[in-house]
């Protein structure tokens, strides 16, 4: 390093430099004024001689610039590649002033290990920042409901393609046409790996029936697994949720949706497997369910949960409460309701398909980005298609082969990629 004198108009800002530029009235910019006019550079500026960025001093010589009170001014000058500038720079700016934490996010998601530790931030720092900018990104991200058509796809193909125990990959998500209550197809699926988010959607065992004629007709109207006798329910839903306790992360959360009707089994089969409720949350839908009631439905309860004892990864910020809404609707405050509009229920022929928007709930506030997602009951594939718009990894399940074909031809439409048969 050396020391030497340089013009002003020579020192070229660094457009990385993740600091707040201050302004002519702030309190720090003013007392960094009187500094200089007082001592002047007793703390030359930095420049780094192979990119010509100032790497430091980037305050001091706006200042210098606004006081026109200097042609030259002292610089020390170093000699770096421009990842070992990045880290210097960022160690010098840990010292004092305020973050621009967007670009400084985005800067040290740049950097490698290495670099890193010579910045001053620890990698624990580092994580919490680049997750707060990633959850951001996520907020600002719009979701797309794609425009798949699953009725004409099921009338052009009355019969599946798929068999059961046939492993897909579909880009860096997996479906595994099986039976969720078995745990050698749970293992097959995940791999080896563990979940970092639980999004499911079980049977109700209300006898939900599709509006779609053409699945109808073909006997596939109604969801498999959803007309059982009481006894048989209960076990069923006790061995779902000892399955997701078992391939769940100890900080993982999961998010279950249920009927009212059998509410009190699912919140036993979940405590059953050591799964704890914590809250539960209200999707509004903008239109109510046919049928003979007196009250006729037009919610969906969802439970928001996690392993007993344990603490879930939160992610969110702390305006979330108990409300979803998105903006499709906006006409009511944030509480326990999620008010997402289901866009055209024509469109919708699983009979408890879920828009994407609604999916992407729970997806923001108890996921990251490369997160694995867990879904036991792919249906048509919302929970997947959502997770390829959030920049997660899906492992989902699908018992009936027909909707993994959906499933399948869904996410090829959306991406212009080609899913690949790993295992029959």
């Amino acid at each position: 390093m050396k020391i030497t004198k340089m013009k002003l108009d020579e020192l070229k800002n660094a457009d990385y430099n993740p600091r707040i530029a201050l302004e002519p009235g702030m309190e720090e910019y003013e007392k960094l004024k009187q500094s200089i006019l007082e001592f002047g550079f007793v703390d030359p500026p930095i420049f780094n001689v192979q990119t010509g960025n100032l790497v430091g001093g980037h305050q001091r010589v706006a200042v210098a610039r606004d006081l026109d009170l200097f042609e030259e001014i002292e610089v020390s000058v170093v000699d770096l590649h421009l990842e070992k500038e990045k880290a210097l720079n960022l160690a010098l700016n840990k010292i004092s002033g305020k973050w621009d934490e967007e670009k400084l996010a985005f800067l040290l998601k740049e950097l490698g290990e290495e670099d890193i530790s010579l910045s001053g931030f620890d990698l624990e720092e580092v994580e919490d920042l680049i997750t707060d900018f990633d959850y951001q990104e996520d907020i600002d991200k719009p979701i797309v409901e794609d425009d798949f058509d699953v009725n004409q796809y099921i009338e052009n193909h009355p019969e599946p393609k798929t068999k059961r125990g046939q492993l897909w990959q579909l880009g860096k998500h997996f479906l595994l046409c099986g039976d969720s209550t078995n745990q050698t197809d749970v293992d097959r699926l995940l791999q080896g790996n563990k979940a970092d988010l639980v999004v499911t959607d079980p049977p109700y065992n209300v006898a939900v029936k599709s509006s779609n004629e053409e699945l109808t007709n073909s006997g596939r109207g109604e969801i498999l697994n959803d007309d059982m006798d009481h006894d048989d329910f209960v076990g069923f839903l006790e061995q779902i949720f000892l399955n997701y306790s078992q391939l769940m992360h100890d900080q993982a959360a999961i998010y279950v949706f249920h009927g009212s009707s059998y509410q009190r089994e699912f919140e036993n089969a979940m405590n059953a497997a050591e799964i704890d409720v914590r809250a539960q949350c209200i999707w509004v839908k903008n239109n109510a369910t046919f049928g003979w009631s007196q009250y006729r439905w037009q919610h969906e309860p969802v439970f928001y949960a996690y392993k007993r004892k344990q603490a879930p990864e939160w992610y969110g910020d702390r305006k979330q409460t108990t409300v979803w809404k998105d903006d499709l609707i906006q006409d009511i405050p944030d509480i326990t309701v999620w008010q997402i509009a289901k866009d055209d229920a024509m469109k919708y022929y699983h009979p408890t398909q879920k828009p994407l928007s609604l999916i992407a709930i729970p997806l923001r506030n108890s996921s990251k980005r490369g997160d694995i997602v867990v879904d036991l009951f792919g249906g048509s594939g919302s929970t997947l298609m959502t997770c390829e718009q959030l920049q997660r990894a899906c492992y989902t399940m699908e018992l009936d082969p027909i909707f993994c074909d959906v499933i399948i031809e869904r996410w090829e439409n959306a991406t212009g990629k080609t899913a690949v048969l790993l295992e029959e």
